[in-house]
Parts: C-alpha cells; structure tokens; sequence
C-alpha cells in the first residue's frame, strides 16, 4: 500500500519539505531513521504501531542477509537488492513526505494514516477480510446435493453467512467509504435468464458474472473491527477516553529539520487540504468519520446461530436542542406562515 497515493496533481513539498542529502553514503539508513521518528509523531497510538511496523518490514525485505537467502532459493541475481535501490529510495522519500503532511494536520493525509491503521484500506484490511473468506461447510447432505446439482455455482467462491449479513448491513447504510470504488454495494449478483440473443444464458456466463460481483463485493466491503478495537476507537471518537495529546518532538538532526517549518504561515483559509493545527476537537472528528466505516460482528444472542453487526455511531454532544415551554414563546412568530414570511 502505498501512503502518498492522493492524486497525480504537481506538488511543492520539496520547497517545504526538502529531500535528505542524496550524496550520503549512509542515505538509507538517514531515511529509514526519519521515517521511523515521524512514525512516533503521528496523533494516533494504533497509527504509530502501525506505520511503524510497516516501515520496518518493508526495509528489512530488503536487508542484504535477507536477499541472499531468497536469491539463492528463487534463482534470482544477488544484485537485486543494490538494483531496485533508486526506486526503492524514491519511495521512501516520498512516504517521509507523506508523514510529515500528516503530522502537520493536512486532513487527507491524516486521515489516510488513521484508516490504514484501522483497517479500512491497505494490508491490515486484507488481514481482516481473511475470516470473511472462510467458506460455509454445508450442514447436511442435502445442502451438499444443491451445490453439486448447480452448475453455475461449481468453482465459483461461495460467500459466508458472516460476509452475507455484512453486506446485507453495509447496504442498508449510506457511508463514505475510503476504497477503491463507490459504486453502491449489491447484495446478489444480477444474473439475466436470457442472453442478447433471446437464448438461456450459458453456464460459463453464470459463473463469470458470480466471480464478478464476489470481487467487487470483497473490493467494498467495510472488514470488522476486533470487539475491543472498535470499543476504543469509539471512545476516542465520543471523547469518553481522554486524548494524550501530539508526542513530544525531540530534537533532530540538521540533515531531517533543514528547513522543515512546523508553522501555519502556509496555511490558506477555504482550501480543503490545508494544514490544520492538531486539537482534541480535530481529531474526535476525524476519528468519528473512521469510526462510521468501522462495524464489528458477533455471534447473534438471541439465536442459534447468525451474527450481529454493530456499525459506529456518535451523537454530537454540543448540539443544545431548544425545547418551547409553552405558547409564550411562540409570540414572537406570530403572523409568519411555514416558509417564513409575513402572512397578508
């Protein structure tokens, strides 16, 4: 996953943002030191585990031991490693970039981090879409005749009851998701009976048009939560859990702060993806909006079997709600009809 992936739009980060000393011998280790140092800036404790643990794997994928061991097994060429080095440097001087917008309060970029962290796009998401795949075994041998009797179904990827009442429940709900598509999500796959030339649809077709809409499925699906993350998260989001506040920078070195301003002097009022200054209120609103994509399931209470789904909702605690106490209040109103204006 890669984090700096906004849009393809021409950017002046390197003016505030400038590049690490390239002629350095030791430019590798200078990156991957100031990635992991604004990993511990981010606002957000699962965010900081996360990106960090993220960083270090896709260095040590790299690490010189590491590549002899799977060159010698893959019959790849031991120089793949010092190859792949300028592209590989290119992309962590751009995640460095990436970081640095976030710890300074850009909305897209911070937002991106927390939902990476929390599963809604990226590797933790397809970490937790793997319990979804998980086939039902049929219950008995006549559910087991109904599928080898089918067809359209043999060597089609059966969706589980667990990702059925998932998909039943994300459809019910109008929510912004982060994935790749915004197309609505379907519950079932549209199967016409007939083909363009009035002839019953081939088998082939069937099966295709099954496979389809299982991958567009498990492309916008929303993945639950573990019960005591998304418990977190929403008391984080409803102000219930104090917020530890931005971690404490400590000093760095001249080759990662040339430069770097930490000010809002560059901040332009109205714009969308501008810096904003990291306040409780600021992030219990964008942890509100993670929350809104994150349900979480668990085995249904009242029955046997099923599962319950239970996505994340916070009431505005600031909103004052003014209740009339009686006809004197409405003296004022006298004489205006319903759109608000004198009645003749």
């Amino acid at each position: 996953m890669r984090l700096w992936k906004l849009g393809k739009r021409k950017t002046t980060s390197f003016i505030k943002y400038p590049i690490l000393n390239r002629n350095s011998e030791n430019e590798t280790l200078h990156i991957y030191r100031a990635l992991l140092r604004q990993c511990t800036y981010l606002p957000d404790a699962a965010a900081r585990l996360c990106l960090r643990t993220h960083v270090v794997s896709r260095f040590r994928a790299y690490y010189p031991r590491r590549i002899l061991s799977v060159a010698s097994k893959h019959k790849r060429p031991p120089r793949l490693a010092e190859q792949r080095r300028p592209a590989l440097l290119k992309t962590a001087r751009k995640g460095l970039t990436f970081l640095r917008r976030a710890n300074d309060g850009y909305p897209q970029h911070l937002a991106k981090v927390l939902a990476m962290a929390y599963g809604r796009i990226g590797k933790r998401r397809h970490q937790l879409l793997q319990r979804l795949k998980i086939p039902d075994m049929p219950v008995d041998q006549t559910a087991l005749e109904k599928l080898r009797s089918d067809p359209g179904s043999q060597g089609v990827p059966l969706p589980s009851q667990q990702l059925m009442t998932l998909v039943k429940s994300q459809a019910k709900r109008k929510i912004v998701t982060m994935s790749r598509s915004t197309t609505p999500l379907k519950i079932a796959p549209t199967i016409p009976e007939k083909n363009v030339w009035g002839r019953p649809m081939p088998v082939k077709r069937v099966r295709n048009l099954k496979r389809r809409w299982y991958a567009q499925t498990l492309d916008r699906i929303m993945p639950p939560l573990p019960e005591a993350e998304w418990n977190e998260l929403r008391k984080l989001a409803s102000g219930e859990t104090r917020w530890e506040g931005p971690a404490r920078r400590r000093s760095q070195s001249e080759a990662d702060n040339a430069g770097h301003d930490t000010s809002r002097r560059g901040r332009v009022k109205g714009l969308v993806n501008s810096p904003h200054d990291i306040t409780p209120r600021y992030m219990r609103r964008l942890w509100t909006k993670i929350l809104a994509q994150c349900p979480t399931m668990k085995p249904h209470a009242m029955r046997k079997s099923g599962w319950e789904v239970s996505w994340g909702e916070v009431q505005d605690t600031q909103t004052i709600a003014l209740q009339p106490s009686g006809r004197r209040d409405f003296a004022m109103f006298e004489g205006v009809d319903e759109r608000g204006r004198l009645a003749h």
